[in-house]
């Protein structure tokens, strides 16, 4: 589910159900090389996507990974300034 309960955006339900994720997570420790592996993994699907998809759908998914990624630093700043 995209949505929580709330109606709002479950980025951490998304990434949580995510099977790299769980791998990863599984020692509390991300590596340099997980962090490559996953890097690999998006710049993979980026590119499946530049072939599957028109450009006004390609314009769509950029603009939305990028608005998704923004809120997700959002949330970083958010926690950082809570710790202060």
């Amino acid at each position: 589910m995209i949505f929580n309960e709330q109606g709002l955006l479950d980025i951490d339900g998304l990434i949580a159900n995510e099977s790299s994720f769980q791998q990863v997570m599984a020692d509390g420790i991300v590596s340099e090389e997980e962090l490559r592996q996953q890097s690999e993994t998006v710049i993979k699907l980026l590119r499946e996507a530049e072939q599957r998809f028109s450009e006004q759908d390609q314009a769509f998914i950029k603009k939305l990974f990028a608005e998704t990624n923004v809120l997700s630093a959002f949330y970083h700043y958010y926690e950082l300034q809570n710790l202060k």
